[in-house]
């Protein structure tokens, strides 16, 4: 039996300056934490939790199809566009090649299963443990299709709204538009405070695919490329409306 986490965390990962973002859920989903920073700031942030489960959400590429943005991180990228062999955990010594932004995920993992992290076993007693995730591909799978692009307003308020549905405690992204008049928008004075950032959606991503996985484990599907380890996607809106999986106080409940 698995221990009764009192943390969820998202990661997600991405280039800059400061290349993570990290969310922090209670077990009712109560927003605990958010903030963006270095490896250090995750770790130091990660390690504070007594029992907790973290997603860790790779950077996404432009043009990455569905299916291979749901490949583990290790067996895509560097094996793919790097030559470097499959192997069932991250590399230690990534190949010269890997740009900064992949290193740091790379060194990020490896430092979490250096402070006694493990690999996600539901089986498994570890207080603490991690699990793959890749948030664009989670958003595509729930809506069966391609988000709008996440550097765009319009595809941020996407996001926004699937989070919601999902019973997230996000802003509501309509009250963007009930806010919009001619003289506002004449002006550039938008409600951009009622927009997450992309980084933040998708860290509220990984948080809720690391909750799912203890308490709506069968509204997620394990993608197992090369019998490695897995990365965890949700299934559609639609199949968990069909299956009747109670997703919190959102609009599929």
């Amino acid at each position: 039996m698995p221990p009764a986490f009192s943390s969820f965390i998202g990661v997600d990962a991405a280039t800059g300056r400061r290349p993570f973002t990290y969310l922090c859920l209670d077990p009712s989903r109560k927003l605990l934490a958010v903030g963006s920073g270095t490896a250090v700031d995750v770790l130091s942030f990660a390690f504070g939790q007594s029992t907790t489960l973290l997603a860790f959400s790779p950077p996404h590429r432009t043009g990455q199809t569905p299916s291979t943005q749901g490949r583990a991180l290790g067996d895509f990228l560097l094996q793919k566009e790097w030559n470097w062999p499959a192997e069932s955990g991250f590399p230690r010594n990534p190949p010269p090649e890997c740009p900064s932004w992949l290193r740091a995920s790379f060194l990020l993992i490896d430092q979490l299963q250096e402070l006694g992290f493990r690999p996600f076993a539901p089986e498994e007693d570890a207080p603490r443990q991690w699990l793959e995730t890749q948030a664009e591909a989670a958003f595509s799978a729930l809506l069966e299709r391609p988000p709008l692009g996440a550097a765009t307003l319009e595809g941020r308020l996407q996001r926004q709204l699937v989070l919601a549905d999902l019973g997230l405690d996000v802003p509501d992204a309509m009250e963007f538009f009930e806010e919009i008049t001619r003289y506002r928008l004449l002006r550039g004075i938008l409600p951009m405070d009622k927009v997450l950032p992309a980084a933040e959606l998708n860290a509220w991503m990984a948080a809720q695919v690391a909750w799912m996985a203890i308490h709506q484990p069968e509204a997620l599907q394990p993608v197992t490329p090369h019998g490695n380890r897995s990365v965890y996607l949700p299934l559609s809106l639609t199949q968990i409306s069909q299956s009747g999986v109670r997703v919190g106080s959102g609009v599929l409940s």
